[in-house]
């Protein structure tokens, strides 16, 4: 069971705004490393009140991060040829097509999986699917929106659903 748990943050409504992103890598059921940095977001896409209130990022505390773009390196080293899951995974991919588009990346995008999809399917009897619901569901701690976190519930909802 190996694989890559992806989380992305926005910073406003366009898809190309990541504004954090975090990995966790696992293999063998164990999760064996993490990756997480801040993005500094396209020029014009600042990061909106609205945004900040759901994920605490503010434009200051990326005014010195990398772009998407001088990111994507290490993103993509880490990644290697791992599927990704993400909970909500349209979502997380969306984002990844969109800030590669924008950054003018050719690169195929890899194969995703849903947790919640998975969520669904494992534990169908539970009033809703959503992260935070699964999580506590798990005894998974978790603090909601922080890119880190909600990746490595994302892998221990995926380790779980798939009876690991």
């Amino acid at each position: 069971m190996n694989f890559c748990a992806i989380d992305f943050e926005t910073a406003c409504y366009q898809r190309a705004s990541a504004c954090a992103v975090a990995l966790v890598k696992v293999r063998e059921g164990k999760l064996v490393d993490q990756y997480y940095t801040l993005i500094k977001p396209p020029y014009g896409m600042d990061i909106i009140p609205g945004f900040t209130a759901i994920h605490g990022i503010r434009m200051r505390d990326v005014a010195h991060s990398p772009t998407f773009a001088e990111a994507w390196p290490l993103m993509q080293a880490f990644i290697g040829d791992d599927l990704l899951v993400a909970h909500n995974s349209s979502f997380d991919r969306s984002v990844l097509r969109y800030c590669l588009e924008y950054y003018d990346i050719d690169y195929p995008l890899p194969t995703f999986a849903c947790t919640v999809q998975c969520a669904r399917r494992a534990w169908p009897t539970l009033r809703n699917h959503k992260l935070d619901t699964v999580s506590r569901h798990l005894g998974i701690q978790l603090k909601h929106h922080e890119a880190l976190s909600d990746s490595l519930a994302c892998a221990k909802i995926y380790l779980a659903a798939k009876g690991f």
